[in-house]
């Protein structure tokens, strides 16, 4: 699709969902109006309490419903003009046992995930998730937590079946699995001293690495270093696995609470992320089989 145009896949149902959103946001800032004015029912307590919580739980319902027509309107179809055999469920995503079998970060003690896709491009077939990972230390009397990932966890079928597990790590993706250390991966030097300086590599087998993470492949994994704050690739049989740390970003959700909405602003956003996801494949494309 031509990004260059994205108001044209606002088709009739994106106008429709764009209508209820406005209606919706309407309400919602008629209710927070009325929320102010409640807090002084709170000196004809229980009147006022009892009021004040109807109201926190009505803009409450509503917010929900905002976010659910923002992903009807922004999302779902150009996932669908993009993509064969697409699955998108907003709500869902990938279990914590799918998570961590992707070996690619800590898990700490506090899973979430929303916004599942799945899809098929170019012959290939993948998945998508946000994902967050949070270890919260409940130990003292003031809890504290640390998060260990927040951004996006994808999962590519590739074509021709691998062998050896071949990791990828930036220097800067920090909460790396212990298991990693376990299997006694080896640590690989590529010939490209830049990359090096980046990345770390592990194998199990040191020459698969050098097979699969080609010049192509580094030159589009240092691009993508310096988009996001850090990243993380394994290669397991036949998947190959991203892990993009964008920590307090939601792909496909919006501040709808403020300002007018600009439809061809958060179209363009969407086919961004889209667009990444085409490039993704691509790289994949050009990985050399090893088995």
């Amino acid at each position: 699709m031509n990004t260059g145009n994205v108001g044209d896949v606002v088709t009739r149902t994106s106008n429709e969902a764009m209508i209820k959103l406005q209606e919706k946001r309407n309400a919602t800032n008629r209710w927070m109006l009325r929320m102010v004015f409640a807090v002084f029912l709170l000196f004809i307590p229980p009147l006022g309490i009892a009021v004040l919580l109807f109201i926190c739980w009505k803009v409450s319902k509503l917010r929900a419903e905002m976010k659910g027509l923002y992903k009807d309107a922004f999302v779902r179809e150009p996932l669908v003009n993009n993509f064969q055999n697409v699955v998108y469920e907003p709500n869902n995503g990938f279990s914590s046992e799918n998570v961590k079998s992707f070996g690619l970060c800590l898990m700490g003690n506090s899973f979430w995930s929303e916004d599942y896709i799945r899809a098929t491009y170019a012959g290939i077939n993948f998945e998508v998730a946000e994902v967050r990972l949070v270890d919260v230390d409940k130990s003292s009397d003031s809890s504290r937590s640390e998060t260990y990932f927040e951004g996006r966890m994808m999962v590519f079928d590739f074509p021709n079946k691998l062998v050896n597990t071949v990791s990828v790590f930036s220097r800067k993706f920090k909460h790396r699995p212990l298991s990693r250390n376990e299997e006694k991966q080896y640590r690989v030097e590529l010939e490209d001293m830049q990359f090096n300086n980046v990345f770390d590599v592990f194998s199990l087998v040191q020459l698969d690495a050098f097979y699969l993470i080609t010049p192509h492949m580094m030159e589009r994994l240092q691009v993508l270093a310096g988009k996001y704050e850090s990243i993380a690739m394994n290669v397991i049989g036949n998947r190959v696995i991203l892990a993009f740390n964008e920590p307090g970003k939601n792909v496909f959700d919006q501040n709808i609470d403020v300002g007018k909405i600009d439809i061809d602003q958060e179209m363009a956003k969407v086919q961004g992320e889209i667009d990444d996801i085409k490039m993704f494949i691509s790289m994949i494309l050009n990985l050399r089989p090893v088995g």
